[in-house]
């Protein structure tokens, strides 16, 4: 499943992601890696709210075709194809919310990501309702994400570490 999505990710970012506008996207894309190591560094500790399963060939190597293929494919799809009118807005973090949570779902369902220290399928969806909202907000206001981002993290620590 993990290189299935990253072929995926990397053939829909081809066709429908706009790379002409990628400069104006690239920060965003190096906030969502970023975010993505500090969660591998916190976790790397075998403290992990989820984990992916069945690596290809290993860990490290799983964990950095989502840092570094599907994550910033993903950038590269939800801003450029990001719509001006509202109510095509709220669609659009919708779409997002529920392609990643349905594609988790799939992941969970056949081994290919397991939860801990309880983590769920629910809350993964809640992450996915914050995270795609984020990300817009660095790409307009990238100082207030990254002003919010360690209450974000602070928040998930206390309530699944400490």
């Amino acid at each position: 499943m993990h290189i299935a999505l990253t072929v995926w990710g990397l053939i829909a970012a081809m066709r429908w992601a706009d790379w002409q506008r990628w400069r104006e996207f690239l920060p965003t894309i190096y906030y969502m890696v970023s975010m993505s190591i500090l969660y591998q560094y916190i976790s790397h500790s075998s403290y992990h709210l989820w984990h992916f399963e069945q690596h290809i060939p290993n860990e490290f190597i799983t964990d950095n075709l989502y840092s570094f293929i599907i994550f910033p494919c993903t950038v590269m799809l939800f801003l450029s194809n990001f719509p001006n009118k509202k109510v095509l807005i709220l669609w659009h973090f919708v779409k997002w919310i529920l392609i990643y949570s349905f594609l988790e779902w799939i992941g969970k369902e056949n081994g290919f990501i397991s939860y801990h220290h309880g983590w769920s399928l629910m809350l993964s969806f809640l992450f996915n309702c914050m995270m795609f909202p984020v990300l817009r907000l660095h790409h307009v206001r990238p100082l207030y994400a990254i002003g919010i981002s360690p209450v974000i993290i602070l928040v998930m620590l206390m309530g699944f570490y400490l």
